[in-house]
């Protein structure tokens, strides 16, 4: 077999492969409605990033290099780095019911969401991505600042769009339920 057989067998597994995974069922299911709005108003573990970030700095726990407890760095940077790796798993779930909730929001108003299908899929494809390196910068002990910000600045821009969207239908809403003018001087004129 030449390479470029080879190389074309191993692509088409790879797109067979994403394409499966793309498909799966969504973990989350929600019915139309206030299923929806409240998953919205949860918080978001972006908030909680800050926190990540300086738990995971080697200069925060450098102090106890220095005072000859370097068994109890090494424990304790283990476990933070366990707990970023949970932190990381969270975000992911998190960016997932984001786009469970695009889904839901563009069968309830197609109009108002703007995410495409296939927008989604790419933005679900991406942040997978980013999570599983990530993921191994952590475990290689490598420094993930900047990826944590990426996934957070994603997560971060769906549930924007997303309250926009929320708001548009909303607005919808309230303009559809609203009597017209001339229906208040017919109810007065009586």
């Amino acid at each position: 077999m030449s390479a470029s057989l080879l190389f074309f067998i191993f692509s088409a597994l790879v797109v067979l492969l994403l394409l499966l995974w793309a498909s799966r069922p969504s973990k989350h299911r929600f019915t139309p409605g206030l299923d929806v709005f409240e998953a919205l108003s949860q918080s978001r573990h972006s908030s909680r990033m800050s926190h990540i970030l300086q738990a995971l700095r080697p200069a925060d726990t450098e102090f106890l290099r220095q005072t000859g407890q370097a068994a109890l760095m090494q424990t304790v940077r283990r476990q933070r780095k366990r707990i970023a790796l949970n932190y990381l798993d969270q975000l992911q779930e998190e960016f997932e019911t984001l786009l469970e909730i695009s889904r839901v929001l563009a069968l309830m108003s197609p109009e108002a969401v703007g995410v495409e299908e296939m927008e989604r899929w790419k933005l679900s494809l991406v942040f997978a991505a980013n999570c599983a390196f990530l993921r191994w910068k952590l475990r290689l002990g490598l420094q993930p600042f900047s990826g944590f910000t990426l996934l957070s600045d994603m997560a971060t821009n769906i549930a924007r769009q997303l309250e926009a969207a929320t708001t548009r239908i909303a607005e919808t809403a309230v303009r559809g339920s609203e009597p017209s003018a001339t229906g208040h001087e017919n109810i007065g004129g009586l």
